[in-house]
């Protein structure tokens, strides 16, 4: 058997090669034929149940990633691989159109500018329950890590005795200069000393002689709220998430029953007189409109969020102002309260 010349492919024909000869030539009718059951299969391949499965598929990944951007826009173009993810498994041909998304990786996330919620001041508590967009039902669950925060917090704060006198642990400093510039006084501002306990220690009252006058405000959780519930592991996400980064000391809920005990405990240990409380104020509303201003003023004014990103991060800056807007929302639900008491030494 010869085999045909290999070196000049232009002029060699089939009918050259010695392996081909044998076959007869192919005819129009067969490649006709041919043809057209290509044509057969992968139109039957496209109709499929199969295919048709695929398709439903895509368009319902499509709705689905449509209904999420109404809640959180991604900072580039194209949506994190991790949301498109969860997005494919929600929209699935079985699933119930549900899209459950982790909230923790949501809020890092947000901190690390890789998506940014459309609104800021977003309920986070009505979002855990589902928020309905277009037949998909959109929510976040908590993961065990922050399950495992807020319990670590609301023991300290059961406990708050063990933790010193004054409630603060000892190997952070006594205060985190950037906490300051978001803690404010509500209540207004009387002749002695002044001291917001979330942000400073009871130790930095500087004076506990007779006559003198002191004004003490403390964020706390509202006593309505079921201990170990979803609703309490939320109103604790602002004391977790200023805690995770912070060079200072733990901010915790304080209960106005502790708060007095400290004062009992701060007039014993000086012996210098007793402090009398005055007045018990519940100051929610104007916290609440104190840190929405705060909130407009980190996002709007430019000068003022180009000296925060400068000295402390553009992390930073994206952390503090999703913490204030979920406090607002928070305080504005009843959930976070603020109090403020006046007393003073006799």
């Amino acid at each position: 058997m010869e085999f045909c010349s290999t070196l000049n492919f232009g002029t060699t024909t089939w009918q050259d090669c010695a392996f081909l000869g044998d076959f007869p030539p192919f005819s129009k009718e067969l490649v006709c034929v041919s043809g057209l059951l290509v044509i057969i299969f992968f139109a039957f391949l496209w109709l499929s149940p199969w295919t048709r499965s695929h398709k439903e598929d895509q368009a319902r990944s499509r709705a689905a990633l449509r209904a999420l951007l109404t809640i959180i826009t991604p900072s580039c173009s194209l949506w994190p691989s991790r949301y498109t993810k969860f997005v494919k498994n929600s929209s699935s041909i079985h699933a119930n159109d549900r899209i459950a998304l982790p909230l923790d990786m949501v809020i890092q996330d947000v901190f690390e500018g890789v998506i940014e919620f459309r609104d800021p001041l977003i309920d986070l508590v009505e979002l855990t329950s589902g928020i309905q967009i277009n037949g998909w039902t959109i929510c976040v669950y908590l993961e065990w890590k922050m399950w495992v925060d807020a319990m670590e917090i609301w023991l300290c704060h059961k406990a708050d005795r063990g933790l010193g006198m004054f409630g603060w642990p000892t190997s952070r400093s006594l205060v985190d200069p950037f906490r300051l510039l978001f803690c404010p006084f509500v209540a207004g501002r009387s002749s002695g000393d002044h001291i917001n306990l979330d942000c400073q220690p009871l130790s930095s009252i500087k004076s506990v002689e007779p006559g003198a006058r002191l004004t003490l405000e403390f964020s706390s959780l509202s006593m309505g709220i079921r201990p170990c519930s979803v609703t309490h592991v939320l109103a604790l996400l602002p004391f977790i998430l200023c805690s995770r980064d912070s060079c200072g000391p733990l901010r915790r809920p304080r209960q106005l029953s502790r708060v007095l005990d400290m004062l009992g405990a701060l007039s014993q240990a000086t012996k210098q007189g007793n402090i009398v409380v005055r007045s018990a104020t519940n100051m929610s509303m104007l916290y609440h409109q104190e840190l929405l201003r705060l909130h407009e003023r980190i996002s709007e004014k430019g000068e003022f969020r180009k000296m925060l990103i400068n000295a402390f991060g553009i992390r930073r800056w994206r952390q503090q102002r999703f913490c204030l807007a979920l406090e607002a929302v928070l305080v504005r639900r009843g959930l976070i309260e603020k109090w403020a008491i006046e007393a003073s030494v006799e």
